[in-house]
């Protein structure tokens, strides 16, 4: 393949540019050429075309060689420059030379003209690719100076060999609160920045043997005197004919002053943990102590009664025997008490086992047992096929049987008494419902609802300990979820809850009617 060329020949003879033609055409050359002869069509053609390389004659009836070098350097400096004449003074030719020409050939030296050419393209090749280095290594040097200035950490840069300091970073002056002028030119271990003088000279020893070294805790001192706490890391890399020492140090005082806080605070969780499982000792204690040795005077008590009643019927008056009935029923309401107690503290303490649940066959096994207790009254149930969510299956039971409890208590005064279970949107949440007609409640005292021993009815009209929905609100609240109450007096109440973020419903279209069971015409 003819190697491209771009000539431009400063010549008056068409002759002599034709012959210098041919012979690069022989040699292999593919050429883009223009002769001009005077000053104005070079300056032309240099300003309007690339060349590769410029021939001048040395004497033209308008033009001279020392014209066209002077256009030549002026417009491109880098253009290799050559003399091509038939008969020039010597002393002229080396005075261009000098001048800036790249080489001096007579014209019945034609042979000369190739190497020539060859020699002077890769120069300028060789001028290109030093620029192109020079640029890339500038570039590099301003990309490290900007990483360096900017960098978090503090750096220094040591004299491998001396151990002088040879730079310093501004974040390192930040840090020690010093100027640079006050570390640059002295020895590391001769600066007061550590606060173990003697480490710092072993450190240097260390580093000259490994080559890198790495401490994750390090002291240094600031140049009001305060200690602070860095990670150092050093390593030994060559620049050019000599080795350096770069320093980098990490300002970990706020975290090791993090980290002794989270001692203290796991220090102090261990000791609640240790005064939880006490707790939880004694409370199993207590629940002993609940379950048998309370029940067995209340057992001996209800005893007496019955056998009371029983051989005092025909010799007792109705008043008195009323009075053994009252203390009767008093003993049976504390055992209700103490059960629900118990049950409050077990759903506190329990396990979760999280299952795939489905919460409306629970909704109508609760429903079919307390129709069961009452089958005279008229109630009528509605709820939700298929409602599908995760959780303990024991503990949502539990959470249905106080819900449905409470509906079925509480819509006990109504004719016809309606309870519906399904799924909503409230509060831009999808969530689980039960709603009665029953007696509902005035919504200034609802945040008595879930306490325990809280409740809304004081008149006695409804039985109950206010436990119940306590339980429930524990039991949700393991759960992740929420739980509230909405209600108006006199016109029923509605319980809306959720599991947690987790919680997924399937069937849960509330449009559909649903199963209505136990209806009582």
């Amino acid at each position: 393949m003819d190697k491209a060329l771009r000539l431009l020949i400063v010549d008056d003879s068409r002759d002599d540019a034709e012959l210098m033609l041919h012979t690069l055409n022989q040699n292999g050359y593919e050429t883009k050429c223009q002769v001009v002869d005077t000053l104005e069509a070079m300056r032309a053609a240099l300003e309007t075309e690339e060349w590769d390389i410029i021939f001048s004659d040395h004497a033209m009836p308008h033009f001279s060689a020392p014209e066209a070098l002077a256009v030549a350097k002026e417009l491109h400096p880098e253009l290799p420059f050559i003399i091509l004449s038939g008969e020039i003074d010597l002393n002229l030719a080396v005075s261009l030379m000098k001048g800036g020409a790249q080489d001096y050939i007579q014209k019945r030296e034609m042979a000369r003209i190739v190497p020539a050419i060859e020699r002077e393209l890769r120069e300028v090749e060789a001028c290109r690719q030093r620029r192109r280095m020079e640029t890339a290594l500038l570039a590099s040097e301003i990309r490290y100076r900007r990483l360096f200035e900017t960098a978090k950490d503090g750096i220094l840069i040591l004299d491998a060999d001396t151990g002088k300091i040879t730079d310093a970073n501004p974040s390192l002056m930040e840090m020690l609160g010093c100027s640079s002028d006050e570390l640059i030119g002295k020895k590391l271990w001769k600066t007061d920045i550590f606060a173990d003088t003697f480490a710092s000279k072993r450190a240097f020893n260390e580093l000259e043997k490994k080559g890198y070294i790495r401490y994750d805790d390090m002291s240094l001192k600031t140049r009001e005197g305060q200690q602070i706490d860095v990670e150092f890391i050093s390593n030994v890399y060559p620049v050019d004919d000599m080795k350096v020492i770069q320093c980098n140090m990490r300002n970990i005082t706020d975290r090791k002053r993090a980290e002794g806080q989270v001692k203290i605070l796991d220090t102090y969780l261990e000791a609640r943990a240790a005064e939880l499982e006490a707790a939880n000792s004694q409370l199993e204690a207590f629940n002993y102590t609940v379950s048998h040795d309370l029940r067995a005077p209340l057992t001996n008590i209800n005893g007496y009664c019955q056998l009371l009643m029983e051989l005092c019927r025909n010799i007792l008056e109705p008043k008195y025997m009323g009075y053994l009935q009252e203390i009767n029923n008093g003993v049976l309401r504390m055992n209700r008490l103490i059960d629900s107690l118990l049950n409050l503290s077990l759903v506190s303490r329990a396990e979760l086992h999280r299952e795939k649940v489905n919460l409306s066959q629970t909704a109508k096994a609760v429903a079919a047992e307390l129709k069961l207790m009452e089958p005279q009254r008229k109630v009528t149930f509605k709820i939700a096929d298929d409602v599908m969510v995760y959780g303990d299956v024991s503990l949502l039971q539990v959470v249905m049987e106080n819900l449905f409890g409470n509906a079925w208590k509480y819509t006990s005064k109504r004719d016809l008494a309606h309870i519906e279970f399904g799924v909503t949107d409230h509060g831009g949440k999808r969530a689980c419902y039960v709603r009665d007609n029953g007696a509902g409640f005035d919504m200034t005292n609802a945040e008595k609802l879930f306490n325990v021993f809280q409740r809304l009815d004081d008149t006695g009209e409804f039985e109950g300990f206010g436990i119940g929905l306590a339980t429930v609100k524990r039991i949700i609240q393991s759960h992740g979820g929420w739980i509230i109450g909405e209600g108006e007096a006199g016109k029923g109440a509605t319980f809306y809850f959720t599991l947690d973020d987790q919680l997924q419903y399937e069937s849960i279209n509330t449009e559909r009617k649903g199963e209505v069971i136990m209806a009582q015409t």
